[in-house]
């Protein structure tokens, strides 16, 4: 069970479970995922929006929970992909049923709620800097967490460059 009275509960149970972004450092459900409400937006409340941590680099990743029984058709996905694109570097679509057609859609990540289990890794979005920026410092400022963490998605930090020259040299 994923939620209660329409508010996102075991959030922690589906980010662990996510391993292909690197190593969750933190997560938070029903968050506003823009710096402002946009009545034409799929949500404006992100289910589940979770910091990972890979290499030196730090990823926003959206998650949207749908836990009905019922499948989850494209258009449904894209509307929410379309929400989540602006400020996540990672978007997820989490549902029990998924319909052929929604697994085409390449830059959406599928996550399978009966299993546990990602069913099919997203694409990088190239999220809006000033978005992604205006997250990250709501998150560190609201949670007094990741604190060193870059706010824009484009930028880098000296141990991250030390460890790209490593590598080329």
């Amino acid at each position: 069970m994923f939620s209660h009275f329409g508010m996102t509960i075991n959030s922690d149970e589906i980010v662990n479970s996510i391993t292909d972004r690197g190593t969750p450092v933190f997560h938070t459900p029903e968050i506003h995922i823009k710096p402002f409400i946009c009545r034409k937006s799929a949500c404006n409340l992100a289910d589940i929006i979770a910091v990972f941590k890979q290499s030196e680099r730090f990823y926003i990743v959206g998650i949207e929970i749908k836990e009905w029984n019922a499948v989850v058709h494209p258009k449904l996905a894209l509307d929410y992909l379309e929400t989540y694109r602006d400020t996540c570097e990672y978007f997820y679509l989490a549902a029990k049923h998924f319909s052929s057609a929604t697994f085409k859609i390449k830059d959406i990540g599928l996550f399978d709620l009966n299993t546990m289990k990602v069913l099919k890794n997203p694409e990088y979005l190239f999220p809006n800097s000033d978005f992604r920026a205006h997250l990250m410092k709501r998150i560190k400022k609201h949670f007094q967490v990741l604190t060193g963490v870059v706010e824009d998605p484009f930028q880098r930090t000296l141990p991250e460059f030390q460890i790209v020259e490593s590598n080329q040299g």
